[in-house]
């Protein structure tokens, strides 16, 4: 049995302590040794994520949603944000880190997700 000191009315003794946290200790050991018979289940449908725990739902999780943020033609001296979508040199990149870009457009703060000016022919 654990004592609560509100309970008790008074501060714990040493002994209530280490009695205390004994108890949490069998008390978890015990819990170790009992297998887990709940199963738990994470559906998708469209846009929500639905748990459940031996078939009945626990929980609703809306997804977001990516929106890129588009900002047009890439221009110098601009703050850009991860997320951002610019054009440059008939390509589309988004931006993946935050960053003020300079004089040059500098590749190491990009990822290239559209080359519309590559020819497979």
């Amino acid at each position: 049995m654990i004592t609560y000191r509100l309970e008790k009315g008074t501060p714990l003794s040493i002994l209530e302590i280490d009695t205390n946290f004994r108890e949490l200790e069998q008390r978890l050991n015990a819990m170790e040794d009992q297998p887990i018979t709940s199963a738990l289940a994470i559906e998708q449908q469209e846009d929500v994520l639905i748990f459940k725990v031996d078939g009945e739902v626990i929980s609703h999780v809306v997804l977001p949603k990516f929106q890129p943020l588009l900002k047009g033609e890439w221009k110098k001296d601009t703050p850009y944000q991860k997320g951002a979508w610019v054009n440059f040199n008939q390509a589309l990149y988004g931006c993946q880190i935050l960053h003020t870009s300079g004089e040059t457009f500098e590749p190491k703060f990009w990822t290239l997700i559209f080359d519309g000016g590559r020819s497979d022919a």
